[in-house]
């Protein structure tokens, strides 16, 4: 196996990549993805693998020159093969014709993986495509690299659009199809990514937004997970629990305890599963339902607490769940308070909350800061690994 080294990524398609499979990371026209690739390579590398890498756009001075500026710098050694720009260039003045460039090329990979062993193949593709045809070029590297047992790993920038991909994908079969695009949603500054097709794990089709940070590195995004139930939930201490800093509008409500008047934020962001996460956490009084409506927008999904030893609060929290259930939203289930005496069961907290059977219900108290992770964790699986159905 050899991992993507995005661990949000080689979380979601079972730890990594298995040996022999083929990969393929389809960027969009203008989006800073090319880390993706980086990243396998320089995982691939450090593991000890003999990667064989065709660059046929640059020299390899100058492609380890652009990894060295980024955290998935590689030194060149005997375990890293290169075939950049000037063999691209020998072979295309000695081929008068596609078919004897495909020839050339079919000749020198061979004779490569002929003296050594080759692991893993990273081939950037685009203008060995344009000198030989897209479908060749890919099967000149697919159909050897199942033969001897090599992981393949190509980036392909897709100048066209996802039905290219499709037909691309439905001619050239990979195990591994990931497309990176532009935007995700109204957020500005964030790309995403997509897992379209996996053959080894069960996975559902879904944008993950990414960002790039300062260093270069890619960093996967959730970034809006709504903390919401009814009043005196616990849903601030539990923002407390697990962010390192937290901003809140708490007030002294009526009751002469703190109460959450406009929201709070936990930050920096919480990391989970390789994910970093913004929490917003909502007030819980039934007349700040507005303001909990605008919060619940774009929300990527939502955990909802509430008191486990309040059959009247659980009452108070319909209203908020239906909301979320109207707007379509992955959510989970927090009961607060585990330590308390008086705690209800689950059959009557379903009863109280219209929950089927298969949602689960996470006891917790959310001053345990591994309890409230775990909520955080069961959320994610959910909003990248599952269908969410009620």
């Amino acid at each position: 196996m050899i991992y993507t080294g995005i661990t949000a990524l080689d979380e979601m398609i079972g730890g990594g990549v298995p040996r022999g499979k083929r990969v393929l990371f389809s960027l969009a026209p203008g989006v800073e993805g090319q880390q993706f690739m980086f990243s396998a390579l320089k995982c691939a590398h450090s593991m000890g693998k003999r990667c064989l890498v065709i660059v046929p756009y640059t020299t390899a001075e100058a492609f380890l020159s652009d990894l060295s500026a980024t955290p998935y710098g590689v030194e060149a050694d005997d375990r890293m093969i290169l075939l950049d720009t000037n063999t691209f260039e020998e072979i295309e003045a000695r081929s008068r014709t596609p078919e004897a460039e495909y020839a050339a090329w079919e000749e020198r990979i061979d004779s490569v993986c002929g003296t050594t062993h080759v692991d893993a193949v990273f081939l950037y593709c685009n203008r060995l495509c344009d000198e030989i045809g897209t479908e060749a070029a890919l099967g000149l590297f697919s159909g050897r690299c199942l033969k001897r047992g090599a992981t393949l790993f190509v980036e392909y920038l897709n100048l066209y659009d996802e039905e290219h991909l499709d037909t691309l994908t439905a001619s050239n079969p990979f195990d591994l199809v990931i497309s990176i695009g532009e935007g995700y949603g109204n957020l500005l500054f964030v790309n995403h990514f997509m897992v379209r097709h996996v053959t080894w794990t069960s996975l559902p089709a879904r944008e993950i937004p990414y960002v790039i940070r300062e260093n270069g590195s890619v960093s996967p995004q959730i970034p809006k997970i709504v903390v919401t139930g009814p009043v005196d939930a616990g849903k601030t201490t539990f923002i407390q629990t697990v962010s390192e800093n937290w901003v809140s509008s708490d007030r002294i409500g009526i009751s002469g305890s703190a109460t959450t008047v406009a929201m709070d934020f936990g930050h920096p962001l919480v990391s989970c599963r390789g994910f970093e996460i913004t929490l917003v956490g909502t007030p819980g009084q039934e007349h700040f339902g507005p303001i909990i409506n605008h919060l619940l927008t774009n929300a990527t999904g939502v955990i909802f607490i509430v008191d486990g030893t309040s059959a009247e609060s659980l009452s108070r929290g319909l209203e908020i769940l239906g909301t979320v259930r109207r707007m379509g939203l992955p959510f989970v289930i927090a009961v607060n308070k585990r330590e308390m005496p008086g705690r209800l069961s689950d059959a009557t907290l379903r009863t109280l909350l219209h929950l089927s059977g298969r949602i689960p219900l996470y006891h917790i108290s959310a001053l345990n800061r591994e309890e409230a992770m775990g909520v955080i964790d069961a959320l994610i699986a959910l909003i990248t690994r599952e269908t969410f159905t009620e």
